[in-house]
């Protein structure tokens, strides 16, 4: 199973990449073009490749000259391919490490900086007969995320969801097997809320110690395992789920009751949980989970740039792109299940960008 569903996702990933390519010309590596055409190709964070790709659509509308073709292959690899100077910039759920920081400035010739271009929150998906509306406490989640709970029907669960027929079934978890900004908010959640009870351990290449369940690659991946296995749970952004028509479940953090994800309450905890931490012109910042007072597994997802390109063309059309991504592009977040980013830290981001050459 885990070879097809590998497959599977790759198979989206060339799929969607094929049809931006098709409207326009592109070129081979991560910038530059004929014809007076800049092209680009960006990579990284699964998590905001639906909202990349929809920009990439209407802002080539806008400006013929700029193609610009995201393939969602994962944070990390997209800071790695960053760090290579084989993306003209990437997407990423999770600040670079300083290492990582050190790569980027090289590739760059200049400091790379890392800059919030969207809110969403991580959702718990999940396909259980009967089942529509469930309920879940940080740690009755963070029991099944380790094999601590494996029915569906278990008193916890049961006494989180009164009234609701669980089924005896078996509790299926799929997880992201690929570096995964997805699986470092996750962790970074169930290590604030529920504490020591959390005994998985984040690896330097964003994958954790899962002790059971199925690995998939992708969001697209773990969702599939899902929509293809009766019991199954996983965690992904919200989109993965509309487009598969399976539910997500309510989740009670630190603050307040049990929170559904939209974009109002994604937003709500992005206001009260997300500070700047970076100086300059770099918005890199911290997630504090126990602050959240809307949907408690939100966060941010950046876009990694250059400040100064080597090449005018590339620093010019990404300039370009992000002004739009973060201007008139956030205004197409909340119907793919995005938040837009606060007012206050969007302006922030504009002034970063105007900066970049």
């Amino acid at each position: 199973m885990k070879k097809s569903l590998a497959m599977r996702t790759a198979g989206v990933a060339a799929i969607a990449t094929l049809g931006l390519a098709a409207c326009g010309s592109s070129s081979s590596g991560g910038g530059g073009g004929t014809g007076g055409t800049v092209s680009l190709d960006p990579q990284g964070s699964t998590f905001q490749q639906t909202i990349e790709q929809q920009w990439a659509s209407k802002f080539h509308s806008i400006d013929p000259n700029v193609q610009v073709t995201y393939t969602g292959s994962g944070s990390s690899t997209g800071i790695q391919q960053f760090g290579e100077g084989n993306a003209p910039f990437a997407g990423s759920d999770v600040t670079m490490a300083p290492a990582e920081q050190t790569a980027a400035n090289t590739a760059c010739g200049s400091a790379a900086l890392s800059l919030p271009i969207t809110a969403g929150g991580v959702a718990i998906i999940y396909n259980v007969k009967g089942v529509s509306n469930l309920k879940l406490t940080a740690a009755t989640l963070a029991k099944i995320f380790q094999n601590k709970i494996t029915k569906w029907n278990d008193p916890e669960i049961a006494a989180e969801n009164p009234g609701t027929a669980l089924p005896a079934e078996s509790i299926s978890l799929y997880y992201r097997q690929d570096g995964s900004g997805t699986t470092s908010v996750i962790n970074g959640f169930l290590t604030s809320v529920v504490g020591s009870a959390w005994k998985l351990t984040l690896s330097a290449d964003k994958t954790l110690n899962w002790p059971g369940g199925q690995g998939a690659t992708g969001s697209d991946g773990v969702t599939q395992g899902v929509k293809q296995t009766e019991g199954g749970i996983t965690y992904a952004e919200i989109s993965y789920a509309t487009q598969n028509n399976l539910p997500t479940a309510a989740i009670k953090g630190a603050k307040g009751g049990y929170v559904n994800i939209a974009g109002p309450t994604v937003a709500k905890s992005i206001k009260s949980g997300f500070q700047v931490t970076g100086t300059g012109n770099d918005l890199a910042g911290t997630l504090t989970f126990t602050k959240m007072t809307g949907y408690p597994i939100s966060t941010v997802s950046y876009v990694l740039v250059c400040s100064k390109y080597k090449d005018s063309a590339t620093g010019t059309a990404v300039k370009k792109y992000l002004q739009y991504a973060a201007g008139t592009g956030q205004q197409e977040a909340t119907a793919l299940g995005f938040a837009p980013l606060p007012k206050s830290l969007d302006s922030k981001v504009l002034a970063s960008i105007s900066t970049i050459s």
